[in-house]
């Protein structure tokens, strides 16, 4: 199954794979251009000696995104990732970086892609053992020949940005796992590469470090901004960091989406078996969880108009909004009428700004809390302030009610 999910036309396109295919073995072009092409994975092998590793498979990245590719052990999701940057040729299709084909580049154009472009961080470090931290940082420029002076200054700059600074002289084997993985990160920031390829980067890391280097990737993504494409074989990995996701079996892509659509939508069986365990409360999100509200105040509207508002929509209660709909606070009939009654003529005057406030991409998860102590709805605010929906507070507690229900259950419906 080929990418399922819609594009946004107003975001530009960093990787475009087409029909890309990796067959392994003497006979790999006979298979492509016969039937056997349709045949099982354990046919072709069968019949051909050939191993199917990468079949079909077509998708796209946004510039900026972080896109997840997953799947179990012989999925095709390594050799995938390492055809992106031709550490594997395909077998046929095109890869489209920027509008090129990188099927089609020379190895100085290769080289120059590689070294420039992209950048690569694999599971086993790979750092030089003898080499202090900032050498290892540098080393991608010094392959480039900049200068010391130069390379030095940017592996600084790197190894700060990553959380390391004060390590630049110690050598790789002083340093615990999770931080010999920051180095290899810098090394690969280093270069300011457009393209960030990572390969199952934390599998080999203890639990506590995993988690502790995945939440550490999130903070430096919102600095950094690069197009990342990241193989993991793990769901809660990849609910936790993706943008979208794509689920591989057997050399094919099953489904892409965005992790919200993938644990409650999935596209086949498969995926809703691998799905099952995960939990609603770390995908599901106050943006998706949200609606847009009966009433709402805006500052400029009296006392008496705002009351009503209000009667009219037999609401007791109303987030008010200023000029662009900047949320400003909560109005409630009790407090509006009590203005009234004092002759106030300013709504500000009956607002309440003490009040629950959210953004669109906090997981339920984390506003179960929230919602324990509020006393009205949730109000959903994006990153400049300005209004964009409420959460009523019931809606958090029957998603509360029905994740728990499915966890004793064993399932998600």
């Amino acid at each position: 199954m080929e990418e399922n999910s819609v594009e946004n036309n107003d975001c530009e396109i960093c990787i475009e794979a087409k029909g890309l295919w990796k067959v392994f073995g003497k006979r790999a072009d006979e298979i492509m251009g016969s039937d056997l092409r349709n045949a099982s994975k354990d046919t072709i092998l069968e019949k051909t000696g050939c191993v199917v590793a990468v079949r079909n498979v077509s998708f796209t990245v946004k510039k900026g995104e972080f896109f997840v590719i997953m799947g179990l052990s012989g999925s095709g999701k390594s050799t995938l990732i390492r055809m992106l940057l031709r550490l594997i040729d395909s077998t046929s299709g095109s890869i489209l970086v920027d509008g090129e084909d990188v099927l089609k580049f020379n190895k100085k154009k290769l080289r120059d892609f590689r070294r420039h472009t992209t950048g690569m961080v694999f599971q086993y470090f790979g750092l030089l053992p003898h080499r202090s931290v900032l050498d290892n940082v540098a080393y991608g420029l010094k392959v480039q020949g900049v200068s010391k002076e130069k390379r030095y200054a940017k592996a600084r700059e790197a190894i700060e940005t990553v959380g390391l600074k004060g390590w630049e002289d110690y050598l790789p084997s002083a340093l615990s796992g999770g931080m010999q993985q920051r180095v290899g990160i810098a090394r690969a920031l280093t270069t300011d590469p457009e393209i960030l390829l990572m390969d199952e980067p934390f599998s080999g890391l203890d639990p506590l470090i995993r988690r502790e280097m995945q939440d550490e990737l999130i903070e430096l993504q919102d600095k950094v901004q690069k197009t990342i494409v990241f193989v993991t074989h793990d769901l809660h990995e990849a609910l936790k960091l993706g943008g979208r996701i794509a689920i591989m079996r057997d050399g094919k892509i099953i489904q892409v989406g965005a992790p919200e659509d993938v644990i409650t939508d999935p596209a086949d069986d498969y995926v809703r078996e691998f799905v099952q365990d995960a939990s609603p409360a770390k995908v599901l999100t106050a943006g998706g969880i949200m609606e847009q509200p009966e009433a709402l105040l805006y500052e400029w509207q009296g006392p008496k108009a705002a009351l009503h508002t209000l009667r009219s929509l037999k609401e007791d209660h109303a987030f008010m909004v200023g000029r662009d709909r900047k949320l400003l606070g909560l109005v409630t009939m009790k407090r509006l009428k009590g203005l009234i009654q004092e002759n106030g003529s300013y709504l500000k005057d009956s607002m309440e700004t003490d009040i629950a406030t959210t953004g669109p991409d906090v997981v339920l998860e984390e506003l179960f809390p929230l919602a324990a102590e509020a006393d009205y709805p949730i109000a959903v605010i994006d990153e400049v302030g300005k209004f964009i929906g409420e959460i009523q507070i019931s809606s958090i507690f029957e998603n509360m009610i029905q994740e728990k229900t499915e966890g004793n259950n064993g399932r998600i419906s």
